[in-house]
């Protein structure tokens, strides 16, 4: 493989992290900083570049690259390097995750880097139809990945009130004042609570405070100042997510992340019609209201606890950080057949060549290209690993669970393919252990020496 060298330019603020950049704004996360990393995870060299006041930097302009990626783009700066580019010989790929090809500035803008693009690609199938009927113009669909930590699929409303979350971005908030009836005639049959995390304050405390406005103390509100860590503990302190989408043809052609995200960290939703939250309807209520959706919730709750691990698996085969990156990689002209080498209970050895995989989703900083649970490798089909290596893990789960454990891994093992499996010394930890049983016993770090 030859390292493929690019560069992605945006409008997008980013700042700086000991893992990268990234930004508040998730989108830009989805299409550019966790792609960026999975690219360099699979050894080849990214930039992101932004203009300042004066443009694009000389370093930017002038940079050696292979390939050019325009994401999140609402500024003709960009159809000018990437013009330059292009007479250079760097191929130009264009990626659309919104639809502003209506839009009176923006969609001569859209249009215009869709005519200089050698590769289109769109978030959902909905965005790439978009793309067709405004452009002309096929494009390649690289959904968004995962974001955030898996939690416990659970439903215990712990009542009186019925604790109901909405999170995403501000400008979202009109699905939220188009749908308040609905809220509104939910709390007349029982109290709710209701949580906004989300960005644009006061503007938004003013959205949240006109929703619960007359209810009578039946429907509470508060805004919760929009973080990852927030977003995350939000996630977790609810009872439901609800996601209300403004009947606009922009949102139509929304990505599934607010669904998905909402499942991976354990919680069910309730959720209106777009083509994105379709794959689950079988799964959650969407497209049925929110008085029928939160009955429908109500009515089996152990069943709903079943649906949502179901919710994650098909989160975790379709949108894995991996997954997403390899897709990436594909559509900028990586055409590599790399062998599947699995790492598994990789903890913060993060090894080159491998997928490396963790139920954690950081370890002293280093994440995993794949989260999951090795008792179940859902995000793996059965005979695609050339190679799975596990080192010091097994010894982790119960003596009766081994067995199923690896007939698991074999599952995705290919015929033929190598396991290596490496255990601690169990001479070696017993006599550690005898030196000191007190000790040795203990639930710490010492104690793991010994199990």
């Amino acid at each position: 493989m030859t390292p493929m060298r690019v560069l992605f330019a945006s409008t997008t603020i980013f700042r700086p992290t000991p893992a990268g950049p990234t930004s508040d704004l998730a989108s830009a996360r989805y299409r550019i900083t966790i792609p960026a990393q999975q690219l360099v995870r699979l050894g080849h060299t990214v930039q992101i570049g932004t203009p300042g006041p004066l443009g694009y930097p000389d370093a930017v302009k002038q940079a050696e690259i292979d390939v050019l990626v325009v994401s999140k783009s609402f500024d003709p700066q960009n159809e000018v390097l990437a013009s330059s580019m292009k007479a250079r010989g760097v191929r130009v790929v264009v990626d659309f995750c919104d639809d502003h090809f209506a839009h009176p500035v923006r969609g001569a803008h859209f249009r215009n880097l869709a005519a200089i693009a050698d590769t289109i690609v769109a978030a959902t199938p909905a965005m790439a139809e978009s793309v067709k009927q405004n452009t002309g113009r096929d494009a390649l669909v690289l959904t968004d990945p995962i974001e955030g930590p898996r939690g416990a699929p659970r439903f215990q409303p712990r009542f009186p009130e019925l604790r109901v979350l909405w999170f995403g971005h501000h400008l979202n908030l009109n699905g939220l004042i188009d749908k308040a009836p609905e809220l509104r005639a939910l709390a007349a049959r029982m109290p709710v609570h209701l949580s906004v995390c989300t960005t644009g304050a006061p503007e938004a405390a003013a959205i949240v405070s006109q929703v619960v406005a007359g209810q009578g103390g039946r429907l509470r509100g508060e805004l919760v100042p929009w973080s990852l860590e927030a977003n995350w503990k939000a996630l977790s302190d609810c009872d439901r997510v609800w996601i209300p989408v403004a009947d606009t043809p922009e949102k139509a052609v929304k990505s599934p992340n607010r669904m998905f995200e909402s499942l991976w960290a354990g919680r069910p939703v309730v959720a209106d019609a777009i083509p994105a939250y379709e794959p689950y309807s079988d799964l959650m209520p969407v497209g049925r209201g929110l008085d029928a959706g939160v009955s429908a919730l109500l009515a089996d709750p152990g069943e709903l606890e079943k649906r949502i691990a179901e919710g994650q698996r098909r989160a975790a085969r379709g949108h894995s950080p991996f997954a997403c990156g390899l897709a990436w990689a594909r559509a900028l002209g990586d055409a590599t057949d790399r062998p599947m080498r699995l790492n598994l209970g990789c903890g913060d050895k993060i090894l080159p060549g491998y997928v490396n995989v963790d139920v954690v989703e950081a370890r002293a900083g280093m994440r995993p290209d794949v989260v999951c649970d090795l008792h179940d490798l859902a995000p793996f089909a059965a005979g695609s690993a050339d190679e799975i290596l596990s080192v010091h893990v097994v010894e982790h789960f119960w003596r009766w669970e081994v067995g199923d454990v690896l007939r698991e891994w074999v599952r995705v093992l290919k015929p033929g393919g190598r396991m290596v499996i490496e255990c601690p010394n169990i001479q070696s930890a017993c006599q550690t252990f005898l030196e000191d049983p007190v000790r040795n016993s203990r639930e710490d770090q010492d104690g793991q020496r010994t199990m």
